[in-house]
């Protein structure tokens, strides 16, 4: 047997071209790491943007302004039709809408610091929220109004109006202990009422009362007009989902920029990786033609040697073995190699993106190893199927 084998060897080794066979093994190792890595990120992403298990988040959407609320005065709200066509997508869990005060609002303080300033007030539902104080709630009758702040507008105060006028900064938690003088004002009346806030919200960039009080001083102090709501609040699954980017942009609705530049990055990254996946794949494709031609070239220049050895008794199994370990070797080899960087580059992508606040698994995913496997599997099969039909020529 390795007298057949040294034979063999020296028959086909002086005809084996090593620079088409180191091509084709560079070409295979950049084709198979392109395309694994491709699929693996692929993958990935897809998860982030699709997850099976995720808490939900919060969305506030508004329309777009443009010339005519300007300069024809016309509110951007939603009307009854664009709301129930929202609260019917997929990808919407629940959906509150914004009531604005229909009445004027003025705080002030009176004593060692006098301070008076023109507001606006909005409610949510109770289960929009992102906070719960013990305190927050306001029955008819109640001289005490609690509000919820959004912790922007303190940020914009304390760093902003606070140092240009020379006013004091205040944390959050001497705010609270403020009461202040609230007078609200409209066609029907005005009341005044004591007032504090009673937590900061990082949710909504507002101004929060309670509901309940909303509703009673629109009617009974404000104007007592339905009025369609020019924001609304959705409780959603992934906001980074395509289809609500989709949904949002042929709408023309807006919410936070950044969540809708993260789904658009992230479609962006899947259509990138499909490309270099197939660039992998036509990189696998020209190395196996290239060894392909040269076990042809091999094949054709040793086809005197082939019938001598056929007739001193050699069989098309012996010959075809000896060029199928030696390709076996070298797809193994590759393979092992791409496979090694294959771990290492994703290794350090993986904590890169991380770094980034994007969470993805340290592992490689199983279905890039069935992948792998199945492409040096199928590599093999059609090197036995070319070698024999060669072979059988020869007979």
């Amino acid at each position: 047997m390795k007298k057949t084998h040294k034979i063999l060897q020296k028959i086909f080794s002086a005809r084996r071209s090593t620079a088409q066979v180191a091509l084709a093994s560079v070409g295979l190792l950049l084709g198979m790491l392109l395309l694994l890595f491709s699929l693996q990120l692929y993958l990935q992403i897809n998860r982030m943007l699709h997850p099976s298990q995720a808490k939900p988040e919060y969305l506030v959407l508004s329309k777009k302004i443009n010339w005519s609320n300007t300069f024809l005065m016309s509110n951007a709200a939603f009307n009854k039709e664009e709301v129930a066509d929202l609260k019917a997508q997929a990808f919407v869990g629940e959906l509150g809408e914004f009531t604005a005060n229909q009445f004027q609002v003025a705080a002030f303080l009176t004593g060692k610091v006098n301070f008076s300033s023109e507001l606006f007030f909005e409610s949510v539902p109770e289960q929009f929220l992102d906070i719960s104080p013990s305190d927050w709630g306001w029955s008819e009758g109640s001289d005490f109004l609690p509000i919820i702040l959004s912790q922007d507008l303190l940020n914009l105060y304390n760093f902003g109006f606070a140092l240009s006028k020379g006013f004091p900064q205040i944390s959050a938690g001497s705010i609270g202990m403020i009461t202040i003088k609230v007078r609200i004002m409209g066609p029907q009346g005005q009341r005044i009422m004591n007032a504090r806030i009673v937590g900061f919200t990082e949710r909504i960039s507002s101004i929060l009362v309670p509901q309940q009080f909303m509703e009673w001083a629109n009617k009974n102090i404000g104007e007592a007009k339905p009025i369609p709501p020019s924001r609304v609040i959705l409780k959603v699954k992934n906001p980074s989902s395509p289809e609500l980017a989709g949904y949002l942009k042929a709408k023309d609705y807006q919410i936070n920029q950044d969540r809708l530049n993260a789904s658009q990055a992230a479609s962006v990254v899947q259509v990138i990786m499909s490309v270099v996946g197939i660039v992998g794949l036509l990189f696998i494709g020209l190395a196996f033609v290239i060894f392909t031609m040269n076990f042809r070239v091999i094949l054709a220049e040793s086809k005197h040697e082939i019938q001598l050895l056929l007739q001193l008794g050699y069989t098309a199994a012996m010959i075809s073995g000896h060029l199928l370990r030696y390709f076996a070797k070298l797809i193994a080899g590759v393979s092992v190699i791409s496979w090694v960087l294959l771990y290492v580059g994703y290794y350090f992508t993986a904590a890169f993106l991380s770094d980034k606040g994007l969470e993805v698994s340290q592992g490689i995913e199983p279905i890039v190893w069935v992948v792998a496997l199945g492409l040096v599997f199928l590599m093999f099969l059609l090197n036995v199927s070319f070698l024999r039909n060669i072979l059988r020529k020869y007979a």
